[in-house]
């Protein structure tokens, strides 16, 4: 693992940098550091979870021993001796072939599932906690994987439990139940033995276990097939103690004869159909049966000690599972041919007591349940420290591993303690534990094959396993009968196997910090927004749901204005444009070491913005101002695309961000621009504060970016940050017309914001939840007489950003109407403050204060003159109007005004008359924002 590399950055020419990161002019030395991570990134790496085992040796276990082994082991377990006569005897013979074909069948999908994924990359430890997480992110893994831990340890107990039942059954029949005790922790302690003793061990003990396992299962299935018929034992009145506990009504009042019968066909036909009663229904026995595939992953958990896990895994995993559905298919066969119903369904140990000697099976029980209760311990134990390593819960004490082998021997004493306490869920009772252990199990099982699915629908280049016969629907179908198969065997422990798994994943989703494994979210959320484009048709949306999306232009970091455009969009598009004036061409820079970053670089631009992890490797200028922006937009919690254009003009640069903004339909319709102010100013100081107090007392969130406080009722970034206007950078008043014309020909809505800065104290309170002093009003000046034919062209723009800007200001702020007319008689003006009812009924706008300000003259028509002498009479308006605003809108937090009509020709002339009046028009008032409609189409809609 490499080592964990500095944060990257890098600057370019002050000019452009010099609004987003300093107040302070001058050159700015580019600078990025070395990094680790796809697309040249930063990303972070597991740093201190392996700082600990980066020399360690790792085993280099094979398929044999390492797979297929310890699968088969762990699937041949106490059900094979003790229970495969139960399930016939209940299910019937047809019945079994059913279950255990249903078990495999969603054991096969999920193993092919998990090997599809384990041969698509270098598999670590962990087995399916490693898969999920690496696959869909450290909350659904952690969550999974914690849950398949808690599985393997009551697996571990379980078959403890069996063992210790058959000896006490075999050699103490009136034992005390405190034998039941001994037995159980001396069990534990020998395999506690084993694990410390590592994977070499295990492997060993395993081969020796196998060979054992093998000879019993082969004797005892010898006995009944060439064995003679004859009484083995018999059965008290009412059952066995088990069948009594199980269902004293099914069975004779007087005692049986225990009979075994060579393999005749009559019996086995008397076995052939299900025979289930209350308490041994088909959901209890498929319990009990589906137990058996839990040891298919046991090789997974392994995959840190395989030597090869990519191939290991597919090869021995299928194998072990054919052999062991091929095992259990010829028991069921034998028993039920050989045993009456009546037999197999009281006595448990029928097989014991039939074969040429009980001590054969006594020991198969004995290797299976000893073996497989080793194998979840010793593979619990990878998943915990695995799990541990990562720190995604505070475990990190059971992550450390030897220096030889990487045993984690921490992780399997806490493993040891739970399953000695473990062995007591359900007094003891075999099928009690079955139920939790399946839930915990289908678990895993499900999120395996969602991880598979997903893989496979995102049609990621990279996803290319080598394994190539998993399908996203088959992984589905694994999915879906995981899930399916919890919820039908018990939904108390359905729900609160669900209820454990949220509680876990939203406690990681919430503390843990961001992991670099890449998540498949990403991509299918990618594949999905690319499809549904493509169904999203410019022209197509209705008035109803009409939304403005809003193309801010920037040059510098107007917060007051950036969170008004976001405001505007009501949960609409947001973008970005800012431009880089490039005149040498395109360069990347050197790269060079953090210290240097720091020395370099001005004060200003420390800590916060390089310990932000959001700078590219090895970039140009305009690069590193789209990362200055992304940073600063992710401090202020403004969801917004950036888009920085490169060009020799900021006219050039802006028009074809214009004209090139945003994918398919999915397109910005409203340009917001700052007014352009003509005079010089000093420079902002808000990205000056932001970093200064980031650095000071702010909070790193789990990511490792600096964050301000969202209600911080002391923080200088949410209560104090001075009123400033932006600008568009350098340009003349003819290319900022220019700019206003490009907008209209591309059919866009203008948004000319201006004084936006004052607009800092009304979103100060509204992010801190100060108390607001007093309700001001959003005015809506409509200029000149209106009617239904001319409403989208004058009016419904105006209103419908109004009623946005007025939602924004949650209730601190009315709605104001206030019509701008030229009235030759007294009655006229009666009209119009009733038309301005009826369209604040029709427009379902709440409530909003009406009013009708008298004007001397009509609003001037047509283009705006090309000369002064010319324009005399607009001027002559506006001055009026903007006299009008000042009376009533002087103490209004945002006013929403037509802009002006362009030029017809556009000269360096008629640019500054223009220019000249929107300045009449907006000086000395409140926050101003001038509309003009581009758009075709409907914005308000009127009818349901």
């Amino acid at each position: 693992m490499n080592s964990v590399h500095s944060a990257d950055a890098a600057v370019g020419h002050q000019k452009e940098l010099a609004p987003l990161l300093s107040p302070i002019h001058g050159s700015l030395s580019v600078n990025s550091a070395s990094i680790n991570g796809p697309g040249g990134y930063h990303t972070a790496e597991l740093g201190a979870k392996e700082d600990d085992t980066s020399e360690v040796s790792r085993n280099q276990l094979g398929t044999i021993n390492g797979v297929y082994i310890p699968c088969l082991l762990n699937i041949l377990g106490a059900v094979l001796f003790m229970r495969v006569g139960y399930v016939v005897g209940y299910a019937g013979y047809l019945g079994a072939i059913a279950l255990f074909g249903f078990s495999n069948l969603v054991a096969v999908l999920t193993a092919i599932s998990f090997s599809a994924i384990v041969t698509n990359g270098k598999m670590g430890g962990g087995g399916v906690y490693y898969m999920i997480s690496r696959s869909m992110g450290p909350a659904f893994g952690g969550a999974t994987g914690l849950l398949f831990y808690l599985c393997y340890v009551i697996n571990s107990a379980f078959n403890a439990t069996a063992m210790v039942q058959d000896l006490i059954s075999t050699f103490f029949k009136n034992a005390p139940s405190i034998y039941f005790t001994y037995f159980y922790h001396g069990t534990l302690f020998f395999l506690l033995m084993v694990a410390l003793a590592g994977a070499d061990a295990f492997a060993r003990l395993n081969m020796l276990l196998f060979i054992a396992l093998i000879v019993s299962a082969l004797v005892a299935l010898f006995s009944l097939v060439f064995g003679h018929s004859h009484v083995v034992d018999t059965l008290p009145a009412n059952g066995t103690s088990s069948c009594h506990h199980q269902d004293p009504a099914h069975f004779p009042m007087r005692e049986t004869e225990v009979n075994f019968y060579a393999p005749n066909s009559h019996t086995f036909h008397d076995n052939l159909f299900a025979d289930f009663t209350d308490k041994n229904n088909q959901v209890v026995v498929l319990a009990l049966v589906y137990t058996t595939t839990c040891g298919i992953m046991v090789g997974a958990n392994l995959s840190g000690d395989l030597k090869d896990p990519g191939k290991s895994l597919p090869r021995g995993t299928l194998l072990a599972m054919l052999t062991s559905f091929s095992t259990y298919m010829l028991y069921a066969t034998v028993l039920a041919a050989c045993f009456p119903r009546e037999i197999l369904q009281c006595e448990f140990l029928v097989l014991q007591k039939a074969a040429i000697s009980p001590y054969v099976v006594v020991a198969g029980v004995a290797m299976a349940t000893l073996s497989t209760s080793l194998g979840a311990m010793f593979g619990a134990s990878r998943i915990l420290q695995a799990i541990a390593r990562d720190n995604i819960v505070p475990l990190s004490y059971f992550g450390k591993g030897t220096k030889k082998g990487d045993e984690p021997l921490r992780a399997v004493c806490i493993t040891w303690a739970l399953v000695n306490a473990f062995g007591y869920i359900g007094g003891g009772s075999m099928e009690s534990i079955a139920q939790i252990l399946t839930d915990f199990f289908l678990t895993a099982c499900a999120f395996v094959n969602l991880s598979q699915m997903l893989l496979s629908l995102s049609n990621a280049p990279n996803y290319r396993p080598s394994f190539q016969y998993a399908t996203w629907w088959s992984s589905g179908l694994g999915f879906v009968l995981a899930i399916s198969l919890m919820w039908y065997l018990n939904w108390f422990h359905a729900l609160c196997t669900c209820i454990a798994w949220i509680v876990i994943f939203v406690y990681i989703t919430v503390t843990c910090e961001e992991k670099p494994w890449g998540n498949v979210h990403q991509a299918i959320l990618y594949r999905a927004i690319v499809y549904k484009l493509r169904d999203l048709v410019v022209g197509r949306t209705h008035a109803k749901f009409w939304r403005s999306s809003v193309l801010l232009l920037a040059q510098d970091a107007d917060y007051p204005l950036l969170q008004l455009c976001k405001k505007l969009t009501y949960e609409g598009l947001f973008m970005v444009g800012t431009s880089h004036i490039d005149d040498d061409g395109i360069t990347l820079r050197p790269v060079i070491d953090q210290e240097s970053i720091v020395s370099e670089a001005p004060a200003i631009v420390e800590p916060a913005f390089l310990a932000s992890k959001m700078l590219p490797h090895q970039t140009s200028d305009a690069a590193v101002i789209k990362a200055s922006w992304l940073w600063l937009l992710d401090q202020l919690n403004l969801g917004a695309f950036v888009q920085v254009g490169i060009g020799k003009t900021r006219l050039e640069v802006f028009r074809t961000l214009i004209s090139c903004a945003g994918l398919g339909a999915l397109v910005p319709n409203t340009v917001a621009l700052p007014y352009q102010e003509f005079k010089s100013r000093p420079p902002p100081d808000f990205i000056l504060r932001v970093n200064r107090q980031l650095s000071i007392n702010c909070k790193v969130d789990k990511a490792g970016i600096h964050r301000c406080c969202k209600r911080g009722k002391t923080c200088a970034v949410c209560n104090f940050r001075p009123a400033h206007n932006s600008t568009l950078g350098e340009m003349t008043a003819l290319e900022y017309t220019q700019l206003l014309l490009s907008i209209l020909e591309q059919e866009m809505n203008i948004l000319v914001v201006r004084n936006s800065g004052e607009l800092d104290g009304m979103f100060g309170s509204i992010n801190t939840w100060a108390a607001a002093r007093q309700v001001s009003f959003v005015d809506v000046w409509i200029l000149g007489t209106w009617d239904w034919a001319t409403l989208e062209e004058r009016v419904a723009l105006l209103l419908q950003h109004a009623h946005l800007a007025q939602q924004a200001f949650v209730g601190r702020c009315k709605l104001r109407i206030i019509q701008f007319a030229h009235c030759m008689f007294p009655e006229e003006l009666t009209v119009l403050r009733n038309n301005l009812k009826d369209l604040a009924e029709a427009t379902r706008i709440n409530m909003p204060e009406l009013l009708v300000v008298e004007a001397s003259s009509s609003p001037p028509l047509g283009p705006m003159p090309m000369d002064m002498d010319s324009a005399l009479p607009t001027l002559e308006y506006n001055r009026a109007l903007n006299d009008a605003m000042r009376s009533h809108s002087q103490d209004t937090t945002l006013a929403f005004v037509s802009l002006p009509a362009l030029p017809e020709n556009l000269t360096a002339a008629s640019a500054d008359v223009y220019m000249g009046c929107l300045n009449i028009l907006t000086s000395g008032l409140p926050p101003m924002v001038l509309i003009a409609k581009g758009e075709r189409g409907s914005v308000i809609s009127t009818h349901i």
